[in-house]
């Protein structure tokens, strides 16, 4: 095996605690925003602190195994909202760490987010039509609506919130880990 193939294990341990602290934030809290089942909470912050540190592919894999994680912990009942939970934040982290890795400046950080978040409020929109809001039972006629008025904001909101809590809180959780 050549160096860029050995598998970094102080990067498996780092990602691994990334998403126990994330699926940590995402079970314990829970803030309903707009409407009483979109619930906001922090765990995309982790996310994204890890896709900025390891790159896009290692943020999506990091949203996919909080997803995981968080269905396990809800059961039967979280699977849509679990699976709608990785595309948003795959697309969020993805696309932000992605424009992160190419302009490493605080400037880069702050486009990629702003790019991530559209790209969840994009993802989200069409997962929400054609998936979650169909599986959970929201008519035909009902489905263009909800989306506009209650999950782009709330993916607007969310996105701009994990953005804001990630400009704060990157260095500082980056230094402390790497001093574990």
């Amino acid at each position: 095996m050549n160096q860029g193939q050995r598998i970094n294990v102080r990067q498996l341990v780092y990602m691994g605690l990334l998403v126990g602290i994330g699926t940590l934030l995402m079970v314990t809290v829970q803030i309903p925003v707009f409407t009483e089942y979109l619930m906001y909470d922090p765990s995309d912050v982790a996310m994204l602190i890890g896709g900025f540190w390891f790159g896009p592919l290692a943020g999506i894999v990091m949203s996919f195994f909080k997803a995981l994680l968080y269905l396990f912990s809800k059961g039967l009942a979280g699977p849509i909202g679990a699976m709608a939970n990785f595309f948003a934040t795959a697309a969020f982290v993805g696309v932000a760490a992605f424009i992160y890795q190419r302009d490493r400046t605080f400037r880069g950080a702050v486009k990629g987010m702003i790019m991530g978040t559209l790209a969840m409020v994009i993802l989200s929109g069409f997962t929400n039509y054609f998936i979650a809001l169909p599986l959970w039972g929201i008519p035909q006629e009902a489905l263009l609506p909800t989306i506009l008025a209650a999950t782009t904001p709330f993916n607007i909101f969310r996105g701009t919130v994990n953005s804001i809590l990630t400009i704060f809180v990157y260095k500082r959780v980056k230094k402390l880990l790497q001093s574990l």
